[in-house]
C-alpha cells in the first residue's frame, strides 16, 4: 500500500509534528513490512537536509514553497503526489496548501484520507488569527476534514475539540509516544553552582507556552529564602516566535538574574543530556495537543509540572506530575509544592512518569494501533472499536 504523508514541513521548524512524525513513521514502515510504501511530503527549509536521516527508510520529497511561507504552496506538490500515486493520505496539521492538495486528490481519485489535527482545533489555537483560519475553513478545511474517513486525536481532550468544531467524521484516539532511553543517568551537578537543583523547560518560544508568566512566577518564588534560592530555571528551545529578547529583558530584572538560563535549541544527545541534570520539568502551557517534552521527562524519570491544556490527566493520577494552571500565582504554587518535597519523594514522581511512559506511549504502541486503522481504512471495514471515541 502507497501512503503519502503531508506536512507543513519535512525538518524540525514543524515542531512537536515534525518530532511525533518521525518518531512513529519509521516504527510503522518496520512493522507494516513490504506492504507498506509510506512516503513524506512537505516544504523544504534551512533545517531539512540537516534533518533527512531522521526519517530513516522513508523517502521524503520536499519543496521550496512560495510566499506566504505558513501556507507552504508549491508547484512542486500536486505533480510529486500524482507521480507516487498514493493509495490512502494521511495529512498532519491544518490550514496550509497539504489539506487543499489532499482534499483535491480525495475529490478526484476517491482517495481516503486520514487527518491528524494536532492540537489545532484546540480553542485556544483557533483563536490565533481567526480571520485566516476562518476563511481557509471555508474554502476548504472544513470540507477537508468531513471528507477523512478517520480523524486522527491524541488524547480524549483533543477529540472533544473535533467534536466542537462540527466535525462528525469518525475519530480514533491515538497518544504519541516516546523512545526510551535504555538507561536513565543520574543527575549531574556543578560543583561550582550554588543552585543545586534544576527545573527545565524544553520547548519552542511560543507565547502559548506558558512562559511569561513562568518568569513572573519564577521572580516571586526566588525570593522565598533557601527554598528558592536553590533552584535554577533552564529554559531551552529554539525561539519561533521572536520573544528570546522579550523573555531574557523580563529574566534580567530579578533578583537574582543568574537564577535563570537561556541555553538555547537542544537536540539528540545534548538535550538528552539536559534531562539528566535536571530534577524537574515544567511546561505551563496555554495549548497543546499532547506534548512530547512531558513524555520524554517522564521517560528520564524526571518528575513534571503541567496545567490542564497539557492533556495528561493520567500523569497526575498517576503521581507523576503535579497540575498548575498557567497563572502566575498557579505556577508559583507548584514551585512552592515541588521545592516543599523531598528528594526521595521526586525521585518517586520520576519512576511513576517512566512506568506510565512504559504502559501508555511507546511508538512501538503507537504504530501498532495506527497501522490498525490505516489496514481497516484500506480495506473499508469498520475502524478497531477500542480506539474509536464517543461520548453520550
Amino acid at each position: 500500500m502507497r501512503i503519502a504523508q503531508l506536512s507543513r514541513s519535512t525538518s524540525r521548524l514543524n515542531g512537536g509534528i515534525f518530532f511525533a512524525q518521525t518518531g512513529l513513521l519509521p516504527r510503522m514502515a518496520q512493522q507494516g513490512g513490504a506492504d507498506f510504501d509510506l512516503r513524506v511530503f512537505g516544504s523544504a527549509d534551512a533545517h531539512s537536509k540537516q534533518d533527512r536521516d531522521c526519517w530513516h527508510p522513508l523517502a521524503v520529497e520536499d519543496f521550496p514553497i512560495w510566499p506566504p511561507r505558513n501556507f507552504v504552496f508549491s508547484p512542486r506538490w500536486m505533480p510529486a503526489l500524482r507521480a507516487f500515486r498514493p493509495e490512502l493520505l494521511h495529512t498532519h496539521g491544518l490550514w496550509t496548501y497539504a489539506s487543499w492538495a489532499s482534499l483535491r486528490l480525495h475529490r478526484q481519485y476517491g482517495i481516503p484520507i486520514i487527518i491528524s489535527p494536532h492540537g489545532m482545533l484546540d480553542t485556544w489555537a483557533l483563536a490565533l488569527s481567526p480571520l485566516k483560519k476562518r476563511l481557509i475553513s471555508h474554502l476548504f478545511e472544513r470540507a477537508h476534514l468531513e471528507s477523512a474517513a478517520a480523524v486522527h486525536a491524541l488524547n480524549r481532550a483533543e477529540a472533544r475539540s473535533i467534536r466542537a468544531y462540527g466535525i462528525k467524521s469518525p475519530v480514533v484516539v491515538i497518544p504519541n509516544g516516546v523512545n526510551l532511553p535504555s538507561i536513565i543517568r543520574p543527575q549531574e551537578r556543578s560543583a561550582q553552582s550554588k543552585r543545586d537543583h534544576t527545573l527545565l523547560f524544553l520547548g519552542r518560544l511560543h507565547p502559548k507556552k506558558g512562559l511569561e508568566p513562568l518568569l513572573e512566577a519564577w521572580a516571586q518564588f526566588t525570593r522565598k529564602g533557601q527554598s528558592g534560592q536553590c533552584w535554577q530555571l533552564v529554559i531551552a528551545g529554539w525561539d519561533e516566535a521572536r520573544m528570546e529578547a522579550q523573555l531574557r529583558a523580563r529574566a534580567s530584572i530579578l533578583s537574582d538574574p543568574a537564577s535563570v538560563v537561556f541555553a538555547g535549541p537542544l537536540w539528540g544527545q545534548k538535550k538528552a543530556e539536559a534531562y539528566a541534570k535536571a530534577d524537574a520539568f515544567i511546561l505551563p502551557s496555554l495549548s497543546e495537543g499532547l506534548p512530547m517534552t512531558v513524555l520524554e521527562a517522564w521517560s528520564h524519570g524526571k518528575p513534571a509540572l503541567i496545567t490542564p491544556a497539557c492533556n495528561l490527566p493520567e500523569g497526575v493520577s498517576a503521581g507523576a506530575a503535579i497540575e498548575i494552571d498557567s497563572t502566575p500565582g498557579g505556577i508559583e504554587k507548584g514551585l512552592d509544592r515541588l521545592a516543599g518535597m523531598t528528594e526521595d519523594t521526586r525521585c518517586a514522581m520520576g519512576v511513576a512518569g517512566r512506568r506510565l511512559v512504559e504502559q501508555c506511549f511507546t511508538w512501538e504502541r503507537a504504530a501498532t494501533d495506527m497501522l490498525r486503522v490505516y489496514r481497516a481504512v484500506a480495506a473499508h471495514t469498520p475502524l478497531p472499536s477500542d480506539l474509536m471515541f464517543s461520548e453520550p
